[in-house]
């Protein structure tokens, strides 16, 4: 038993020298990135608003993963947005933002990830799983969100999301396909719906074509996020229209929103191997 644990000591001590000679870094602390959105619609009112806390969490790390300048994976977790709200039928519910900004040289992706749901006290309250990133894939300079609403059962208002992020070195290229003739408008019972269409400008056909879009305040705050999937796979050159809402029943309108961003992409698988 002793040789085994000297043999595996001893490896762990050349993989750790050849982990060190590679350069990889240590995670750092840095200030949150925070979020720029361009395309504009109409100006945020008042409007009926049911209780909300927001802003709880307040980690904001830095990680470096990668050796070279040129192939650098590098990113941000910002600040949590948690909302919680209870619906017309009385039901509870709450939504967790997690902004991830990649700082690095290279394309990053964002794997589903986890997010706890704790108490001021650190109590654990709720875990959300299977937590899914708008857009999947991020370029250098880019912000996405892991985003997730769902109903909870505890009464505590003052809660903390602390997320599990997953977020990788893409291996597939970043394809976006173009998305024209957006709108806002109302919807009976999500408050908002997102119409559109999208265009395959490449020269393959796209298969589980998502489109996601996110909604941001004038604060440039992620207010909701919509997302759904072409009916029929998307051949090259061709223009389909969508419509989507948010999941939840939340109170959102139109004017709330000041900016958004809405993607549209094939659903790709992330290989390591």
């Amino acid at each position: 038993m002793r040789k085994i644990r000297l043999f595996m000591g001893t490896l762990m001590l050349v993989s750790s020298l050849t982990l060190m000679s590679c350069g990889i870094l240590e995670d750092d602390i840095v200030n949150t990135t925070s979020k720029t959105t361009t395309t504009k619609t109409q100006q945020t009112s008042d409007k009926d608003v049911t209780t909300t806390t927001g802003n709880i969490s307040t980690t904001s790390l830095s990680t470096t993963i990668s050796t070279t300048t040129q192939n650098t994976v590098r990113y941000e977790v910002g600040t949590s947005e948690v909302t919680q709200w209870t619906d017309s039928l009385s039901s509870k519910w709450i939504k967790v933002a997690v902004p991830i900004t990649n700082t690095g040289t290279t394309d990053l992706y964002l794997d589903d990830c986890s997010i706890d749901i704790e108490s001021s006290s650190g109590t654990l309250l709720k875990t959300m799983s299977y937590v899914n990133g708008y857009p999947e894939y991020i370029k250098p300079g880019e912000t996405g969100y892991y985003y997730d609403e769902t109903t909870v059962d505890f009464t505590e208002t003052n809660v903390v999301a602390v997320p599990n992020v997953q977020v990788e070195k893409a291996t597939n290229d970043v394809i976006r396909y173009d998305v024209t003739e957006v709108t806002i408008s109302s919807d009976t019972y999500n408050g908002v719906k997102v119409m559109g269409r999208v265009q395959n400008n490449t020269s393959k056909k796209g298969t589980m074509v998502v489109v996601a879009a996110n909604l941001f305040d004038s604060n440039g705050k992620l207010i909701c996020n919509c997302f759904t999937y072409l009916e029929n796979d998307l051949n090259s050159g061709s223009k389909v229209g969508f419509s989507m809402t948010p999941f939840a029943y939340t109170k959102v309108i139109p004017s709330d929103v000041a900016s958004y961003e809405v993607y549209a992409y094939p659903t790709q698988f992330n290989l390591n191997w």
